[in-house]
């Protein structure tokens, strides 16, 4: 309980300060992504419009489930939450939707799995997200603490700018906390980007980010052993 009373003072309603070491990062950068069909990361990512309107990201693991954060969809799991739109940018929805009828959240972290079924896809869904599964990887803390200084990229859906258009934000990291679970980075992240997916550069998938800094910096959740261990045994 202690561990999440403070994921939830952190989260991106927040504005916190954070001890970083400036010889890790370099300074991020936030573009449009000009075309989320030609784009070949921008389908997995997606609009996250919950049963209550408000507005994240999702990103996806397969093609009936995507993680979100916590914060975005509630802290009870509900049969009905919202609807995701993979690769849409403001009026632009390529590839149809899918609405959530299923929602788990994690008891302890700031993240939640986002689940639908065939019949909850509209057309152009089913037909441009063929059948795929993602496990989700976990790291140790050895390789947690390696991957400061590594540079990081991520998709999602800035409040900054209006009319919910995917933007890629690249940076690198600073620091992982292992206590508290969770990675600072110099990713430019403002209210809306809660649950996008973080990659390295190599294309790994290690986390969804969560909270960002007062300097509009991004902190994502790793995927730790316990919480790829609860990810991949919920996304089934």
């Amino acid at each position: 309980m202690k561990k999440l009373r403070l994921i939830l003072l952190l989260s991106l309603a927040c504005f916190i300060l954070l001890p970083i070491d400036a010889t890790y990062a370099k300074k991020g950068t936030q573009v449009l992504v000009p075309d989320t069909v030609k784009d070949p990361h921008s389908k997995y990512t997606a609009k996250y419009e919950s049963a209550d309107h408000s507005h994240c990201t999702a990103i996806l693991i397969s093609s009936t489930v995507a993680l979100t954060a916590k914060h975005c969809g509630g802290d009870h799991p509900t049969t009905y939450n919202g609807r995701i739109y993979p690769g849409g940018s403001g009026l632009s929805t390529p590839f149809g939707y899918m609405n959530i009828s299923s929602y788990i959240p994690n008891p302890d972290y700031d993240i939640a799995i986002l689940k639908g079924t065939e019949k909850d896809q509209s057309r152009a869904y089913h037909y441009y997200i063929k059948p795929f599964k993602t496990p989700v990887r976990a790291f140790s803390d050895q390789e947690l603490y390696g991957i400061m200084g590594l540079d990081v990229y991520s998709y999602g859906y800035p409040y900054k700018f209006s009319g919910y258009k995917q933007y890629r934000s690249d940076g690198s990291i600073y620091y992982y906390y292992k206590d508290v679970a969770f990675v600072h980075t110099s990713l430019p992240t403002y209210e809306g980007q809660s649950g996008s997916g973080a990659f390295l550069k190599d294309g790994k998938f290690v986390g969804i980010i969560i909270t960002r800094t007062e300097k509009f910096e991004g902190n994502f959740l790793p995927f730790t052993q316990q919480i790829a261990d609860w990810v991949n045994k919920n996304a089934n």
